[in-house]
């Protein structure tokens, strides 16, 4: 069965000591141990995986590859290559941890002699800080963990209503063309959607706005890293700046804004040319942000068919652009998500 892994290319992140995340104490990643590992952009590229399982995991051979052909880290690598779960690290920035896998395309001998990137566990927009040294407190060989617990992007859930040129319309109907009012930007046509459905437990439940609650005219729910613009006196007060991007869960205050842990949930992704700020059940929320490099390293034949509908966005795929507003560090993130209450 086919499935998606989000992963981060080696080139995207640094080890200290000048070392490297190649599997060279057989696989193990225990070379690491000790040393930071930063990652250096959130350029999360999905990698299409065929399975015989739904687990992505160590040393599966023939029975865990590539769906087609796939660009990795810059490398265009042929589908049917088996690609696995390294080893696994635990991370930390002293408060916080995260579980992270080497992500491994079997194309030399021995085969854990490359690690082309990382891996990350922990749902919708699960994914550790960029640019923040995390420094690796253990590492484990033969790593396997379900597909549905890898870190996808933030993204928004069905029947979520979007404003688009044609009036109000749920995110599941938007596709690929389709105009979409933006703030600051007007209209903009979509160039890429995607969608899954998981167990609404964990880091996978959303967050639920019920109405009124920072504005929404109907309840608002999104995955819980998905990010809201606040653009009034709060971003001023609290994080010196004219607008700022809160990621959902911050706002949690058990009563109107609560985590809703039943059932299965569908999140959908928007991509745009550029990082864009659009108005859901009539809240400024972001779009997807795929990072400097993540279209470039889609699945080749999701890039092919991008640029066969849309080939005057090719100047753009290698320097996707930045951030729409800045997004606040997670202490100013609580201080005006609390001002809601």
């Amino acid at each position: 069965m086919p499935y998606d892994i989000y992963m981060l290319g080696e080139s995207q992140i640094t080890v200290s000591g000048g070392q490297q995340l190649d599997g060279v104490t057989q696989g193990d990643g225990s070379h690491l141990t000790g040393l930071t590992i930063t990652l250096n952009s959130n350029a999360w590229t999905p990698i299409s995986i065929n399975d015989n399982d739904t687990n992505f995991s160590d040393s599966q051979g023939a029975n865990q590859t590539l769906n087609g052909t796939q660009v990795i880290d810059g490398v265009t690598v042929a589908g049917g290559t088996p690609a696995e779960a390294e080893y696994a690290l635990t991370l930390s920035d002293g408060t916080n941890t995260w579980t992270v896998v080497g992500f491994n395309v079997n194309t030399t001998t021995p085969a854990y002699g490359t690690v082309e990137g990382l891996a990350f566990i922990g749902g919708p927009g699960g994914f550790p800080p960029v640019g923040v040294p995390l420094t690796v407190v253990s590492a484990a060989e033969g790593p396997s963990f379900a597909a549905a617990d890898y870190a996808t992007p933030a993204c928004f859930t069905q029947g979520t209503m979007i404003l688009t040129a044609r009036g109000e319309r749920p995110v599941e109907s938007i596709e690929v063309g389709d105009l979409v009012a933006t703030v600051g930007n007007g209209v903009q046509p979509v160039r890429w959607v995607a969608r899954r459905t998981w167990p609404a437990v964990g880091k996978y439940a959303p967050v639920v706005f019920e109405p009124g609650s920072i504005g929404n005219f109907r309840p608002l729910v999104v995955s819980q890293q998905h990010r809201m613009r606040i653009s009034d006196w709060r971003a001023q007060m609290y994080c010196g700046t004219e607008a700022a991007l809160v990621p959902a869960r911050h706002f949690v205050n058990g009563d109107d804004i609560h985590i809703r842990e039943t059932g299965f949930v569908t999140y959908h992704h928007l991509l745009f040319d550029r990082h864009e700020i659009l108005w859901s059940e009539g809240i400024e929320t972001e779009s997807f942000f795929p990072g400097d490099q993540a279209v470039s390293g889609m699945a080749a034949e999701a890039r092919a068919e991008l640029l066969r509908i849309f080939p005057d966005i090719e100047t753009h795929l290698e320097t996707y652009g930045s951030m729409a507003d800045t997004v606040v560090r997670r202490a100013e993130a609580s201080v005006l998500a609390a001002s809601f209450h």
